[in-house]
């Protein structure tokens, strides 16, 4: 089953999967972006009242929740009749079942908007919340002219919004063809807006615009207004890939859907403001929407199981709560229409209501029921990834009583007649949720650093995925995503996958055997005092991801990406400047973690490091996080470590020593005499300053000493 869009009803069939699963089915979340803004709380984040979390859903924490596997990637085109999804990023999704709730996107039609202009979108609501801080910018001390085109309550709400955001600084006027047009409003609601935005001196202007230009706007009527910034909220439209799809649509363009939200399509569920329900037209509405996806995820699980389909039936009223000014709302609802404080507070309470049934808190129990499904287990949550290896102990024990190995290098040699070569083999389990093709970059990243660690570089690879059991369009999603991953890297790196193999197991992930040729030979006792010791780029991946799929709140969707963007980041540059720079110590910081790394480079080159720890060596620097969270190879990394470690033990980043890394840093040693060099070479190339640790000094009573 696929899922394109994380609108308010498509959330609601992942939320219902956080509590039923069903047996053999695999689900996929396709959206633009990694979080769903909630609409309804969009005015009360722009004056500030909410902070950005509060007002999103986060939907790659959702799919981890519900079993299912999130894409951050635009849609481009369905095609029907091969049951395929074309993707602007990664490659085609086929897909058995499908639900579209993408949401409007502003309706131009009829408006020559003009480059220039400084014109911004009110649909989707994400894409007006991600451009508030260019709205801000341009906002400056002056008094700006702005105009909202588009007459509806929607416009009155952003306008009150914008007020109370920028106070003095504006001048508003709301253009609208229909000004307030409604069926739903009544006539005192419509006085009160009326006399509530005049009370705040927002200007209406009756007419249709037919162009924006950088300075004005020109009406059909041939008036021309000046404007400094101007925000469509004029109507919805759909995306094009959905227009021009070959389901059936309505006079007005919008995909016609029957009284059980199918399209003509029956594998293809549609809600929202892209859909019409027939014989029942209603005005496009979160509202709906949310509606909508009470119906939608029953009768998503119904026909998943052979069961009769229910029937949506469309409200002809609906409660309206329009924030104002200084925590004010208007109600409306049939003949009622009130103003003041406690419509606010009703509004808060039911828009907080809806947000929280997407919040997972940490160590929350979830209420499992079944629906003659299958129902989760609840079993310890392992961490994935490197964070999943095995006790350093346990491999150090079996590789003396083989007297294999006793240095632990990051891959070893093998001398021919005519030459050595470099192998590595490595293997991570793919994290619940991720992308599979950013899953097999991350892998390839991985196993690279054990080559790079070496002073090699990469000539050919082999590949064994362990995909989940399944069959058909599931079996070949995996292969072709995590295949497809590797490759977009092997491309870069300049290196061949000569053969592979793959196999089914509940545990899916990718090993990786890699073979490389020396560039500069290198081993871990070649340390020397008084070199200083750097890191290629921060550390967290472990304690963070444990903390995340724990669903901690110290964790947002925007902590995720960040985290993300360090693990897809690669050490191959690094790795080059270091051997122009003739480092005699490179090694990866991964699994083991940074004091069990350190520690090898210690005992081999018979010297002690000193170094010290900061907020700049974290990827995400709150601190509590890393004192409250784990990862489940944390334990077997400080037992196998810390008796070698001198710190104090009010130290608050001690933690980060024995912290398990995915496609971690390079550790590098350079000589002290290069040191400016060295790190202007380093950020001119890789754009960000390389972190230094410490140094090489004399063997000491510890092998590591932590200074506070």
């Amino acid at each position: 089953m696929v899922l394109i869009g994380g609108g308010h009803a498509n959330v609601q069939i992942l939320k219902k999967l956080c509590m039923n699963r069903i047996k053999g089915l695999h689900t996929i979340l396709i959206s633009k972006h990694f979080d769903a803004t909630y609409s309804g709380m969009t005015p009360g984040y722009i004056h500030r009242d909410f902070n950005r979390e509060e007002i999103s859903i986060d939907l790659q924490r959702l799919c981890f929740n519900a079993g299912a596997t999130f894409i951050k990637d635009k849609v481009i085109k369905l095609e029907t009749n091969l049951k395929k999804i074309v993707l602007q990023n990664f490659p085609s999704i086929s897909y058995d079942l499908l639900s579209i709730n993408t949401g409007s996107i502003s309706n131009t039609k009829g408006i020559n908007i003009e480059k220039l202009s400084k014109c911004f979108f009110a649909k989707p609501i994400s894409t007006l919340v991600n451009n508030l801080s260019q709205i801000d910018q341009i906002i400056s001390n002056k008094k700006n002219r702005i105009s909202i085109i588009g007459g509806g309550v929607a416009s009155y709400e952003l306008a009150f919004s914008l007020l109370k955001r920028y106070e003095n600084n504006l001048e508003i006027t709301i253009f609208g063809k229909n000004i307030l047009k409604e069926k739903n409003l009544n006539e005192k609601t419509k006085k009160n807006l009326k006399k509530i935005s005049s009370d705040l001196g927002i200007k209406e202007y009756s007419g249709e615009i037919v162009s924006i230009t950088e300075t004005h706007l020109v009406l059909i009527s041939g008036e021309r207004f000046n404007s400094d910034l101007n925000i469509l909220s004029s109507g919805a439209n759909i995306e094009t890939w959905l227009s021009e799809s070959n389901l059936n649509k309505d006079k007005n363009g919008y995909i016609l859907v029957d009284n059980n939200l199918l399209s003509s399509d029956k594998n293809i569920f549609v809600t929202g403001d892209t859909c019409t329900v027939e014989n029942n037209y209603r005005p496009k509405s979160g509202v709906m929407a949310v509606r909508q996806g009470q119906v939608l995820k029953e009768n998503i699980f119904s026909k998943l199981t052979g069961k009769p389909l229910v029937k949506f039936k469309a409200q002809k009223n609906w409660l309206y709560l329009i924030g104002t000014y200084k925590n004010k709302a208007l109600m409306n609802y049939f003949f009622l229409s009130f103003h003041g404080r406690w419509c606010w507070k009703l509004k808060e309470w039911i828009d907080r209501g809806f947000i929280n049934k997407f919040k997972f808190t940490y160590n929350s129990n979830m209420s499992f029921r079944n629906f003659d499904l299958e129902r989760p287990t609840d079993i310890k949550m392992y961490c994935q990834g490197c964070g999943s290896k095995v006790s350093k102990n346990t491999l150090v024990n079996f590789l003396n009583e083989e007297n294999s190995h006793s240095d632990l290098p990051d891959s070893s040699i093998i001398n021919t007649n005519s030459s050595s070569l470099l192998q590595s083999i490595d293997h991570i389990k793919l994290f619940t949720s991720l992308n599979p093709f950013d899953f097999g970059i991350i892998s390839y990243l991985h196993s690279q650093n054990d080559i790079l660690s070496s002073g090699g570089s990469v000539k050919t690879i082999s590949v064994s995925q362990a995909l989940p059991f399944s069959d058909g369009i599931i079996e070949s999603f995996f292969m072709e995503y995590f295949m497809k991953g590797i490759k977009s890297e092997a491309l870069k790196d300049g290196s061949s996958i000569i053969s592979g193999h793959s196999y089914q197991s509940k545990e899916p992930g990718i090993t990786i055997t890699m073979n490389g040729i020396f560039e500069k030979r290198i081993s871990k006792n070649q340390a020397q005092e008084d070199e200083l010791i750097y890191l290629s780029k921060p550390l967290g991946t472990g304690y963070l991801l444990a903390a995340y799929f724990h669903n901690s709140e110290l964790l947002s969707s925007f902590d995720f990406q960040k985290l993300m963007k360090w693990m897809k980041k690669g050490n191959k540059n690094v790795s080059d400047i270091s051997k122009s720079f003739k480092s005699n110590i490179t090694t990866d910081i991964s699994g083991f973690g940074l004091a069990s790394h350190l520690l090898d480079i210690c005992r081999s080159s018979k010297l002690s490091a000193e170094i010290k720890l900061n907020k700049e060596i974290l990827i995400n620097k709150n601190i509590e996080i890393l004192e409250k969270f784990k990862s489940t190879g944390f334990d077997n990394n400080f037992f196998s470590s810390s008796n070698d470690i001198s710190i104090s033990k009010n130290n608050k980043l001690k933690n980060i020593l024995f912290d398990p890394q995915t496609n971690g840093p390079l550790l590098i040693s350079i000589n002290r005499r290069d040191q400016i060099e060295f790190e202007k070479k380093f950020e001119t190339a890789i754009g960000l300053k390389p972190l230094l640790l410490g140094k090489f000094k004399k063997l000491e009573n510890y092998l590591i000493l932590v200074n506070d």
